[in-house]
């Protein structure tokens, strides 16, 4: 799992679009302007290529939005992709977005840039073979008490350099990785075995890789504790990003930490995938240049309702039930000259922006507020999609000290929230209640049946059982809230609270994104700082900025309670990575930012990485779903259908995808010129 921040990880970091544009799930040609907020059922279920074959066969005929193949070797057509976004990027390190840097605005510029053996096609999420020449990743075989898989890689592929891509590159990045001891998404992506210390009375141990290895410049050797599960191989590291050694290994060689290398820049980084790193003005704009060189342009996709995928061109092949309807058919590109991100102080500026013709494009891991999706219709040259979200908004605490350590504190105030009312009287309508970690949109894998904390009870219902629950658990006030009826309010607050060991809880503070930013939370903020205040904790939202949040909860654990949001990836195993002990934030770099601990919460997610079936991992992720809303190191609040707006000179494969254009990046490497 790679998820991101902002929200929007992840995982973000995430990673569906890094690798599908890097693969194969780029090439632009029809851009069908479909309105609807449908998405193809396909998307929902992770594909592992189980039927894939090799071929050369033409996809059927009367496919819609059909491209012609382009000479591989002639320069891309003479445009530029002139994108907004309303959040500087913070770093243009490749090895620092996977890392300590998961948020969603590193991703949409560096995730052009970098190879994978394999990837997520567009639009159903389907895996692909993009370096690799296995059409499927292999099943591996024992090795003794070991695990080992062998990848064949394609030949001919060139970073932009120039340089070949071979499997030293992948070998390379693993040891990196390993010998940095790399955090953040690096620990889904290559996860590294690791071995028990003798000297605690835990067992540390974990199952994982062991070694990557070239075994010559075009097989790459995984070697594993134990039989990788799905989240650990096919979505994991047959999907992990690829380094060129030829540019990085200097650097990694001279860091003693992965800070030293964090603190390198890219820009000048040979690129695999279909765009280079060319420029990044920080608060200003960044600039990525099209990479006519990268391996598969020209080849033309099709992906199917179905779920199957087949390519024709220099790599031909088929995965998957090609038997439905076509979704998209389009050919490699890139096809822009260059892409421009324009750094927007707010949404509002940005929607301007593009209303004005100054931009294309608004990337937007929110969606297009619906306050002004009107002023992006004045403008007539736009077209306006919505398609559902595969991300969640929620309010974290931290575990690791009082009173967040208190489960009964968390419970108290996932009873308090009603999100019923928040969405429909206060946003409006605008946002879609959330209770489990899985979005809806995500069909196969969500959980409509998840437990909720004082589900369906009046206001005043609430308040009594919080206090309840409170008491139950030791909780004392000076003053102890009490609803009067004649007010339909709380009078009087609660004041004085003391934990069960008499602690006094001190003021504390909800960081929050503020309205500039995104006025939902902002909102929602204010009102669960209120409706904390009326149980007696002295809970005020703080509007902050979005990077700002993230250096602050992934530093240094002097914070209370957070207001965030994940973008996540179809196998579900940020549940893993968000709540195991061995992911915590403070102490392995890990996504576990609120520091939960529980031991067999724990062995279920060791049991979720290496499952190797769908439907057994799908009845893992139920039961770790239903553990996570009963603590509540998260309370998930709600999502929106992603509303965007392009101009419409621009086409792409397809518009009905889960989580947008914006979930795959905007598709530089595959945005053409309308007809």
């Amino acid at each position: 799992m790679r998820v991101r921040w902002e929200f929007r990880a992840s995982k973000g970091l995430a990673m569906a679009m890094l690798v599908a544009m890097a693969a194969y799930a780029c090439g632009g040609s029809d851009g069908s302007g479909d309105a609807t907020a449908t998405t193809p059922a396909t998307t929902g279920v992770p594909s592992t290529g189980n039927q894939a074959t090799s071929t050369s066969a033409a996809p059927a005929a009367g496919t819609g939005g059909e491209s012609s193949s382009p000479d591989p070797t002639a320069p891309p057509t003479a445009f530029t992709y002139k994108v907004a976004i309303f959040s500087n990027p913070t770093t243009d390190n490749p090895w620092a977005y996977f890392d300590t840097e998961p948020d969603v605005w590193n991703q949409y510029t560096l995730g052009g840039t970098l190879p994978a053996l394999y990837g997520s096609a567009f639009p159903t999420f389907t895996v692909v073979p993009g370096l690799a020449a296995d059409v499927e990743p292999p099943q591996g075989t024992a090795a003794g008490d070991r695990w080992v898989i062998d990848v064949r890689m394609q030949p001919g592929a060139e970073w932009s350099d120039g340089t070949p891509i071979t499997a030293h590159d992948v070998a390379f990045t693993f040891n990196a990785v390993k010998d940095l001891q790399m955090g953040g998404n690096w620990l889904a992506s290559l996860p590294v075995a690791r071995p028990d210390d003798p000297q605690t009375e835990e067992d540390e141990a974990y199952d994982g890789l062991i070694s990557v290895e070239a075994l010559d410049d075009h097989t790459v050797r995984y070697t594993w504790s134990a039989r990788p599960g799905l989240a650990q191989w096919q979505f994991g590291a047959a999907q992990a990003p690829i380094f060129p050694k030829s540019y990085w290994g200097p650097y990694v060689e001279a860091a003693d930490a992965a800070g030293d290398l964090y603190a390198v820049s890219g820009v000048a980084a040979p690129s695999g995938g279909p765009m280079i790193y060319d420029r990044r003005e920080p608060g200003a704009f960044v600039r990525t240049e099209a990479n006519h060189d990268v391996f598969g342009r020209g080849d033309v996709l099709t992906s199917y309702s179905t779920g199957g995928v087949t390519s024709e061109g220099a790599a031909s092949w088929e995965v998957g039930d090609t038997s439905g309807e076509v979704l998209a058919r389009w050919t490699q590109g890139p096809h822009a000259a260059a892409t421009i991100y324009s750094v927007y102080d707010t949404q509002d500026a940005a929607v301007l922006g593009l209303r004005d013709g100054e931009v294309d494009f608004m990337l937007n891991p929110l969606g297009l507020q619906r306050g002004l999706q009107a002023t992006v219709i004045e403008a007539g040259d736009l077209n306006v999609i919505s398609n559902a979200s595969n991300g969640f908004r929620y309010v974290a605490f931290n575990t690791r000290r009082f009173p967040g350590c208190e489960p009964s504190f968390r419970q108290a105030i996932a009873c308090i929230i009603d999100k019923e009312f928040m969405a429909r009287n206060v946003l409006q309508g605008v946002a879609t209640p959330l209770d489990s970690l899985i979005p809806p949109g995500n069909t196969y894998w969500a959980n409509p049946d998840v437990f909720v904390w004082c589900d369906g009870l009046s206001m005043e219902e609430r308040v009594s059982t919080a206090v309840q629950m409170l008491k139950d658990a030791g909780w004392t006030w000076e003053v102890e809230p009490q609803w009067d009826a004649d007010n339909q309010d709380v009078i009087p607050q609660g004041e004085g609270l003391r934990g069960p060991d008499g602690t006094e809880v001190e003021p504390m503070e909800l960081l929050a994104p503020g309205p500039g930013y995104d006025p939902l939370r902002a909102t929602y903020s204010l009102f669960v700082a209120d409706w904390a205040s009326d149980l007696g904790i002295p809970l005020r939202a703080q509007p902050t900025g979005f990077s700002v949040i993230v250096d602050k909860v992934f530093g240094p654990v002097d914070w209370d309670m957070y207001m965030l949001g994940w973008a996540t990836t179809i196998l579900p195993d940020h549940l893993a990575d968000f709540f195991e002990t061995r992911n915590d934030s403070a102490t392995t770099g890990g996504l576990n930012i609120p520091g939960y601990s529980n031991p067999e919460y724990d062995r279920m997610a060791r049991e979720l990485k290496s499952a190797t079936d769908l439907e057994e991992a799908a009845a893992i992720v139920r039961e770790m779903d239903g553990i996570i809303a009963r603590d509540v190191p998260y309370i998930v609040l709600f999502d929106t259908p992603i509303l965007e707006a392009y101009r419409n000179t621009l086409a792409y494969p397809a518009t009905t995808v889960l989580d947008g254009l914006q979930g795959f990046g905007g598709l530089p490497g595959s945005v053409n010129l309308a007809d």
